[in-house]
This record gives structure tokens, sequence and C-alpha cells, in this order.
């Protein structure tokens, strides 16, 4: 089929999807309309196939499929025809500088309502780095970001979502559970749980999700879905709250041209109905190409084009380029922004590469003398009334009117209480949590130590030679479940907080929620574990026969768990970087051991080093365990000789007498205590620096 793509005249081979796209496909020329559906334009084409047709048949019962399922998902009304706004976006004259690198300079642009505006450039030339500063990720050197004429803040992130091109999932869940997480928590709360689940299976089914959707996402360990499926997964969440702004980053990587050309028509439809949607992609089909509204090409984070999609090619050939015949536009401007005989000219005069000449021949360097070369020749296209393509006439060429925004204007409200929140962050932690405490490898290590430490200790006789034995028991079992769950908390809370820093930055629930949630979801398992351990290897070493010191220990031995475990969420959660997040861990814990009464009695250590003990969390656990099992009630027999003076008299050691020959304190309740304390703090604190270490930084 013959195709003219901005006045290049161009013959691009029989392509079903690229005829496709131009039907239903109305120049916006920014305002919003919603045109002829792809469902209404594919039936007149249909009419005329022959029986032969079957490859476009299906192709136009896929489309029609989209349209329908879009039109029942959103309405008549279209997105923010009832609960949201239609959102225009401005970036003007943007420049980014990080780390003495520029990395943004001067680019302008505008997005608005019922348009699809794609971002185009060779790789490292700035796509996410522009991204992420119209979504007030990265806070601009200079320029000015509008919505709707007004300055960004912090409320307008409830209205925009944001597909990251390397998403993070908790890769324990399903594709279904992290779907009804996410309705759970963004759908508004006069929303049934029925209208709810329905949303999520229309659109597990719009995006293909439905084989996978009972398939884990995945961890390093465990094999989830596919790469494509992943990336589906991760625009699936942020449509099914139909956002009045998405921007995607590269939402086609790792998809074929089929599933792309999809994704790109449901985007495009999404348009049709009042959304405003900008995604980088890097190397579009031609089929796809014809589906982009705007063009904005960026070179070194210089603005080489703005302007329709549809006269990029005519542009450039004004300039002395000419496309190939035959050639995709995308590839053209590729292969244009990476040359540098698009420099050399600029320098020089324009060169009009025809007969021979092909971009195969093109080579890179970089420029400024361009973009301030073409500005006469369009300024004389914008004053006959042509769409201008450079982003100085859009964002420079005139004044843009900013308003301050107002709170009544952009509502700063969650969509849910904070009891729903709570109920749905405490559901997927325990779900999370399950899974890694009935981890194969954790509860054979545990399974292990726990048989091995039943050997070593097993059936201690009640004597004085045993002392020693029941001291080493009682230090080992509260260190092991001291190292045992603060590394696991060290390991496993970054992957989480990278999930938190995201759902956060889009507003979806409340940092207390989130906190709350977790702690209380995760205790009970926490403390299965130690539970079963110390049930077993209590009795079979026969510490101390009573059954309320079995119990008073083991609440102790939970006490030690949720402090450590809380100590190494605040650890990993001040310090992001893991090595040195273990490293403070492995400090921390060995100074505490050394401390804590065991290796060195609490008496003997030099005077200007002794209250160091304090701060040992080992002191309190360790002594509040040896107060527990030499309490009063136990009696052991002497040896002869022996080291204690009661046996002098014939008598026998009493619990009382271990703890005063160790120099261990006799305060049962005051060690319970201040270990119960220090677990309350590290909490807090843990909550606290979340709090301000991890606060949204998207439009401050």
């Amino acid at each position: 089929m013959n195709s003219v793509v901005g006045g290049g005249k161009m013959k691009l081979p029989g392509n079903p999807a690229g005829e496709v796209a131009k039907l239903g496909h109305s120049e916006l020329n920014g305002n919003f309309s919603r045109g002829p559906s792809i469902e209404a334009s594919s039936t007149r084409v249909e009419s005329k196939m022959t029986p032969k047709s079957d490859f476009r048949q299906e192709m136009f019962a896929r489309h029609r499929h989209i349209s329908r399922t879009l039109t029942n998902l959103i309405g008549d009304d279209g997105i923010g025809g009832q609960h949201g706004k239609r959102i225009t976006l401005v970036f003007s004259n943007l420049y980014l500088e990080l780390a003495g690198r520029q990395l943004l300079k001067g680019v302008s642009g505008e997005a608005r309502p019922g348009q699809l505006l794609s971002i185009m450039g060779p790789s490292g030339s700035g796509k996410t780095t522009l991204l992420n500063c119209i979504s007030g990720r990265l806070p601009a050197t200079s320029g000015q970001i509008t919505l709707n004429g007004r300055k960004q803040i912090k409320a307008m992130k409830r209205y925009v979502g944001y597909v990251l091109q390397d998403e993070v999932f908790f890769g324990e869940l399903t594709v279904l559970q992290i779907m009804k997480f996410t309705a759970c928590i963004r759908l508004p709360e006069d929303m049934d749980h029925e209208e709810k689940m329905d949303r999520v299976d229309q659109v597990i089914e719009l995006l293909g999700l439905t084989k996978c959707r009972n398939t884990i996402v995945g961890t390093p360990l465990k094999r989830g879905v596919s790469g494509g499926e992943r990336k589906r997964l991760n625009i699936a969440v942020q449509l099914l709250t139909w956002p009045s702004l998405i921007l995607l980053d590269e939402p086609t990587s790792g998809l074929d041209s089929s599933t792309a050309y999809d994704l790109i028509l449901t985007l495009r439809e999404l348009t049709k109905r009042g959304c405003t949607v900008i995604t980088t992609i890097h190397q579009p089909s031609s089929a796809v190409y014809q589906l982009f509204d705007r063009l904005l090409v960026l070179r070194d984070g210089y603005p080489m084009y703005y302007g329709l999609s549809s006269t990029v090619v005519s542009h450039f050939e004004s300039k002395g380029f000419q496309c190939p015949e035959g050639y995709n536009p995308g590839d053209f401007v590729l292969e244009l922004a990476k040359s540098e005989i698009f420099d050399k000219a600029s320098k020089e005069k324009p060169i009009a590469t025809t007969g021979q000449h092909s971009l195969r021949r093109l080579t890179i360097t970089k420029t400024d003398d361009y973009r301030h070369s073409r500005s006469t020749s369009e300024h004389s296209k914008s004053a006959k009334g042509q769409e201008p393509h450079s982003p100085y006439e859009m964002g420079m060429g005139r004044h843009h009117a900013v308003q301050e925004t107002d709170d009544e204007y952009w509502k700063n409200e969650f969509p849910t209480t904070w009891w729903t929140q709570f109920k749905a962050l405490f559901h997927r932690s325990f779900q999370v949590k399950k899974t890694q405490a009935f981890d194969f490898v954790s509860t054979m290590q545990v399974a292990a130590v726990a048989v091995i430490t039943s050997l070593v200790w097993f059936q201690m006789a009640d004597d004085e030679k045993t002392i020693e034995d029941r001291v080493g028991c009682i230090f080992f079992i509260l260190i092991f479940w001291a190292f045992f769950p603060m590394f696991a908390a060290v390991n496993t809370f970054p992957p989480e907080r990278a999930v938190l820093m995201r759902e956060r930055s889009q507003g979806q629930y409340r940092l207390s929620a989130y906190y709350v949630a977790k702690v209380v979801a995760e205790m009970p398992l926490n403390f299965l574990n130690p539970t079963i351990f110390l049930s077993y290897v209590y009795w079979m070493a026969g510490l101390n026969k009573q059954v309320s010191t079995f119990f008073m220990f083991w609440l102790i031995l939970l006490v030690n768990v949720e402090f450590v475990t809380s100590f190494g969420m605040l650890i990993s959660a001040a310090v992001p970087n893991p090595k040195n997040a273990m490293t403070c861990v492995s400090i921390f814990m060995l100074s505490s051991m050394l401390l804590g009464g065991f290796y060195v009695n609490s008496n003997n250590l030099p005077y200007w080093i002794r209250w160091l003990e304090w701060f040992s969390f080992v002191k309190y656990s360790f002594g509040a365990g040896m107060t527990q099992i030499f309490n009063s009630n136990l009696e052991l027999s002497c040896s002869d000789p022996s080291e204690y003076d009661a046996c002098n008299n014939g008598g026998t050691i009493s619990g009382t007498d271990v703890l005063k020959q160790r120099g261990v304190r006799n305060y049962p309740v005051l060690y319970p205590l201040v270990l119960l304390g220090l677990m309350i703090v590290s909490k807090i604190s843990a909550y606290f620096v979340l709090y301000y270490k991890y606060k949204p930084k998207m439009m401050s």
C-alpha cells in the first residue's frame, strides 16, 4: 500500500496493521475529539473484504474488542468526564544538570487530552530523564512545567500514572493478587468490591494477561511470568484507575511487534476518551508509528523536532535530508539523530540525500547550531498558520499564563480510608511474609539447627557440671534467634523498599497504614519458627523442668526476635546500600555479644568501658533468660570439689547462686521490660526513618 507521511512519499509494504491504524484516526490539533471509532471504521472495511481475508478480519476483531472493552470500562463520558480531570501538560525550556553533566538542554513541548505524544531518540538522548522531570521525580534545573496552567504540586500525582521501564513487584505474588491489591487500594471507596474485581478481570483480559493471572511474578530463585507479561502487568497496574495523564517509559520494550501494536492501539483508544498519553519509545514499527499524534525527537538532550508525527519526514526533507523510499519514518528519525552528516549539514548548508545516498552511510556528532539555524523558516511557517515544528515555538515562542495552584482544584485525598488501606496492605504483607517464612531452605536450616542443638545439649543432668552447659545453651538460643531474623530483615527489606517508594510516589496509601499492617501481619509469622524451635530444644535439653519457666523464656525469646527484626528494618531503611547495611548490622551484633555478659563477666570489664554494656541488647535478653532459667526453684547437686560456697555445708546450688557467681544481676522483671522498651523504640524509629527519608519526591 502507498502511504504519504508528511509530504515525503514512502512506499510501505502491504501492512494491515498500518492500514487499520489509519482507520478512525482524526487529526485532533490539540482539541479533544473522539472521532470515528475503530469499531465503526473496521466494520465498513470488513464489508468489502473477500472470504480469503481471514487475517485482516481477525485483526479487525481484535481492534473492535479493544474499543468495546474500553467503552465498557470507561463509559461514554470518557476519562475526566465524571470522576477526574482532563489534563493539558506544558513543559517549557527545561534544563537539567546532574553531577556536572547537562542532561536536558532547553526542551519544550505540550501534550493535550486526546493526543498521544511520543518521545523518540537514541539511547542516552534524555528520554527517561525528560519523563522523570515531567512527572516531578527529578527537579529541573530551570524551566517550567504546568498542568492545566497550574504549577506542579503533590496533589497532582493522584491524576498521573507513571509506568516505569523497570517496574518492581513482590515476586512472591501472582498477577491476580497484585491487580486485586491495586484495585482495593486505588479505586474509590464508593465502588463495590464486585465492581473492583470486575474491572480487574477486564483489564487483565484487555492486556492479554489471562493465561498468567495465577502465575507468580517471579524472584531470582523462582521462575515466574515472562518479561513481556511483566511489562504488560506494569502497564495494567497503572491503567486500572484510568489516570488522566499517563506517562510510559518504553512500554513496548521486550514485546513482539503484534503485542506492541495492540498496546499502543489501546493507549490510542484511551486518548480518544480524554486521556493524555506521553510515551518514550525506542524503535517503533511503521504500524506503531502511524498511531502517534505528536512527536518529540531528542538528541543528546537537545530537541531536534516537535510537531505532528505525520510531518516529520517533510520537515527534514525541507532541511535537505531525504528519507529513502520505503523506509520506516521512525527508523529515519533515529538514524538522523545519530548521524554526523546531520551536524555537518547544519553547520555548513543543507544537504539533500537523494539518489544513491543512504541513511546507512550516516554517522554521529553533536552541534548547537542546527536548532538555531532553523528558527527563521519555522517562524515563517507558524505565521502562515502551519503547525510549528520547533518546541521553542510551542514553549518559549509564546507566553503561557501560569496560575497559582489552589487546593480545591486538585483534590489531595486518598481514594480509600485508612482502614481499607490497612486491610489490603495486611493481606499483601501476610502473603509475602508467609512465602518467605515457609521457604524450603529456611525451614530446613531451622530444623537442622534444632536437631543439632538438641543433640549437643541432650538431657543435661541437674548437677554443677552442667551449669556452663546450660549457660551456653541459653546464649546460643538467644543469639541464633538474633542473627537469623536480623539478617533476614536486612536482606528482604531492600526489594520491599523499592515497592514502597514507587507506591508512595503515586499517593496510593498512607505510610502509617503500610507500617502498622506490615508489623501486625508479620509478627505472628516471625514468632512461628522460634516457637517450634524452642518447644523442641528446650525440653530435649532439659533447661528447666518447670512449665511456667518455659513460657516465660518463650516470651523473652519472642521479644528478642521482634526487637532484632525491627532493628534490622531500621538499619536497612537508614542505610540503603545493602553491603553497608550488612556491615553495620555485623558490627552491632558482635559488639552486643562481647558486652552481653557471656564471654566476659560484667564485673571483670575495665571500668572505663563497663558503661557500654548498658547499650547491648544481648545484656538484657541474656540477663532475662538467665534469671528465668536459674531461678530460686532450680536446684543443682554439687561436685567434689565445688566452686560454690553453698556446697561447703553439704547443701545444693540454687539458681540465684549461679547468677551471683557469674555476675548477672537478678532483675527478672527489669530485663524483659528494658528489652520490650528497646523493641518499641526500634519500631518507632524505623517508622520515622521511613517517613522522613523516603518522602515522595513527585511534584513537590
